[in-house]
C-alpha cells in the first residue's frame, strides 16, 4: 500500500480541530449555529454547493468509466466495490443503527439562521448520522492518493475530502459530528477496499507465474 502522510495528517489536523471546537462548545445547536452565523455569506452558497456535490454519485461513476476507458480494472474495480460497500453500510447504519438521528435542520428554527430557501438545497429532516456524502468524498479521494504517486496530489485531494465535509456542515445538512464519522468510515472502506486489491493482485500474479 502506498503511504499517504500528506493526505492522513491534515486529515487528523482537521478532525483534532473539530475536537476541540466541540470540546469548547460541546452543545451541539449552538455549537452549529456559531459556525453558521460565523461563515455564512451569500457569495459562499455557490460554491458550497458546488463542492458538496463531489460526494455524490456521479463522481463515482466518472472516475469507474475513466478507469474503464484506460483499463485500470483493478482501480475501477476498487472505485465500484468501495462505492457499493459505502451505501451499503452508510444506509445500514442511518436507518437500522441510529434512525433517530435528527439533521439540524430539524432541530433548529430557520429564525435563527441565514439561510436562504431559494439555495436549491434539499434540506432533509431524518437519517443524519452519518454523512453519506462525507464517506464517499473521503473514500474517493483516499482511493485517488493512493493511486498517485506525488505528495502534493496526496495533499490535495486531503484538501477536496475534507471541503466536502465542511460543506455540509456549512449547508447545514450534518451535524459536525456526522461528518467526523464520515471521515472515518470513509478512509476505513478506502483502506480495506485497497489493500484487498492489492492481495488479489499479488495473487493472481502469482498464479499466473505458477501456470
Amino acid at each position: 500500500m502506498r503511504e499517504i502522510k500528506f493526505f492522513i495528517i491534515p486529515t487528523i489536523l482537521f478532525f483534532m480541530v473539530c475536537g476541540i471546537f466541540l470540546c469548547i462548545n460541546p452543545d451541539r445547536v449552538l455549537a452549529q449555529l456559531l459556525l453558521h452565523n460565523w461563515w455564512y455569506s451569500e457569495n459562499l452558497n455557490q460554491i458550497m454547493k458546488f463542492i458538496t456535490s463531489w460526494g455524490e454519485g456521479q463522481l463515482f461513476a466518472i472516475v469507474i468509466l475513466v478507469y474503464a476507458f484506460q483499463k485500470s480494472w483493478w482501480r475501477a474495480g476498487e472505485f465500484l466495490l468501495a462505492g457499493i460497500i459505502s451505501s451499503v453500510v452508510v444506509q445500514i447504519l442511518k436507518r437500522l443503527i441510529f434512525t433517530s438521528s435528527l439533521r439540524p435542520m430539524a432541530i433548529i428554527d430557520w429564525g435563527e439562521t441565514q439561510l436562504n430557501l431559494s439555495m436549491g438545497v434539499e434540506m432533509p429532516l431524518q437519517f443524519s448520522f452519518p454523512s453519506g456524502h462525507t464517506t464517499a468524498a473521503f473514500i474517493w479521494f483516499t482511493l485517488m492518493a493512493l493511486h498517485w504517486k506525488r505528495p502534493v496530489l496526496h495533499f490535495f485531494s486531503a484538501l477536496c475530502a475534507i471541503a466536502v465535509a465542511v460543506s455540509r456542515v456549512y449547508l447545514m445538512v450534518h451535524w459536525i459530528t456526522d461528518v467526523l464519522a464520515g471521515v472515518l468510515l470513509g478512509i476505513t472502506i478506502a483502506l480495506a477496499v485497497n489493500a484487498l486489491s492489492e492481495r488479489v493482485q499479488k495473487k493472481s500474479t502469482l498464479d499466473s507465474r505458477a501456470d
